[in-house]
């Protein structure tokens, strides 16, 4: 009974918090510069992973070193790069059988079939949700989808970073700006998974958990990424960088 409440209720906290949180970074100035140069010459995504198995393409974790913006077709590499990945279907397997375990999610009913259809939803809604909150809204919306670490200071403000992050993004210029491209893209990822969902799943208290277990996932995995487990990228994938600094 509890387990049956319990994402219901932390979900929909989590989406008034979120509401609060998002509506207060686009009405609060933003002066606060990430390390992007616009002068940079244009680098590869770096080859990164996250706990070695997992794409961390989005993640620059040298706070301290400029870094050249992303231009648009690596946006949308990055969602075809995460999309194809090894990992893609391990990650789809994993989130149904969480929505499994917790009994959370589209109910297509039990046994082995309605299981791979969960693994089907899931897939579907993570390859939208890459091309959503990694290249088509920060294309349009002139933004940086990726994680900046703040990767100094307490713990208590570290996590709160990750979680600023989720609604406080950089535009292209480096300047802090409200994550249009984020937020929008979990709702429009949600919106769409409602037409490959049973109908007796898709209403609008189950349509706002799963966009606010959407955040909640993005903000652990922006802790996963501050707090480590990334593995260094290639160093011909630093030269471009490195020349620049060099003048």
């Amino acid at each position: 009974m509890i387990a049956n409440l319990m994402p219901g209720k932390w979900s929909r906290s989590l989406f008034g918090a979120a509401a609060l949180l998002f509506l207060f970074s686009a009405s609060a100035p933003c002066w606060s510069q990430a390390p992007i140069e616009p002068s940079l010459p244009p680098a590869p995504l770096p080859h990164r992973r996250v706990l070695w198995l997992f794409p961390g393409y989005e993640t620059i974790q040298d706070p301290t070193i400029p870094v050249a913006p992303l231009q648009t077709r690596q946006k949308f590499e990055m969602a075809y790069r995460k999309t194809i990945d090894v990992s893609f279907p391990i990650e789809s397997v994993m989130f149904a059988g969480a929505d499994e375990i917790a009994n959370y999610g589209p109910n297509y009913g039990t046994g082995s079939n309605a299981f791979g259809q969960l693994v089907g939803y899931n897939a579907a809604n993570l390859a939208s949700t890459f091309f959503f909150t990694d290249a088509l809204l920060p294309t349009i919306f002139h933004q940086d989808p990726r994680y900046f670490r703040k990767g100094a200071g307490t713990y208590s403000s570290r996590v709160w970073w990750a979680l600023r992050s989720e609604f406080v993004a950089f535009n292209n210029q480096g300047v802090e700006v409200p994550n249009y491209s984020g937020i929008l893209g979990f709702g429009m990822a949600t919106a769409l998974s409602n037409a490959y969902s049973p109908p007796s799943s898709v209403t609008l208290p189950s349509t706002m958990e799963r966009f606010g277990v959407k955040i909640g996932v993005s903000f652990a995995l922006n802790v996963m990424r501050e707090f480590g487990g990334i593995s260094e990228p290639e160093k011909h994938q630093l030269q471009p960088i490195r020349r620049k600094l060099k003048f």
